[in-house]
């Protein structure tokens, strides 16, 4: 576990990942948009909270933020199997889960990382990300957020 300097516990990618999947273990993420866009929140209410994270460099795309970086973690997590999908490949109809290894992880990493004032609110956090459909949680942020909607995409 890495430290910063003043001694708060930084977090990687990865575990955020896991982290944000662990605070709901069995309740799946349903498509990659609703990954990309429900991470964009939760990295804004980590640093709210102090947590120091990695930066997972979110770029303004055609519906809102997105990060190359953690559509990586996302594959490398499916392929060391922390994380299965079922349904329809970017799809809303996709589910991210965690599987029992990444329950197993995520529950240390909770432990590990996660202030315990803090717990019960992050976990309402993921509840409430989990009530929006991809198109709402896509409207959004992009309200909350308009300085990360792409103004020109090109086909």
């Amino acid at each position: 576990m890495r430290k910063t300097s003043n001694g708060t516990k930084f977090c990687t990618l990865e575990e955020v990942v896991l982290v944000l999947f662990g605070l709901e273990p069995e309740k799946p993420i349903h498509s990659r948009t609703k990954y990309q866009k429900g991470l964009f929140l939760f990295f804004k209410e980590l640093e709210k909270r102090g947590y120091k994270v990695q930066d997972p460099h979110f770029i303004p795309y055609k519906d809102g933020p997105y990060s190359f970086e953690l559509a990586r973690v996302l594959d490398k997590l499916l392929w060391s199997g922390f994380v299965e999908a079922k349904g329809e490949y970017g799809k809303e109809t996709e589910e991210l889960r965690l599987t029992e290894k990444g329950k197993n992880e995520a529950i240390l990493l909770i432990k590990e990382k996660i202030k315990e004032k803090d717990l019960k609110d992050l976990i309402t956090f993921r509840q409430s990300i989990d009530q929006y459909t991809v198109d709402g949680i896509i409207r959004y942020v992009n309200y909350k957020f308009p300085e990360m909607k792409a103004r020109y995409f090109p086909s």
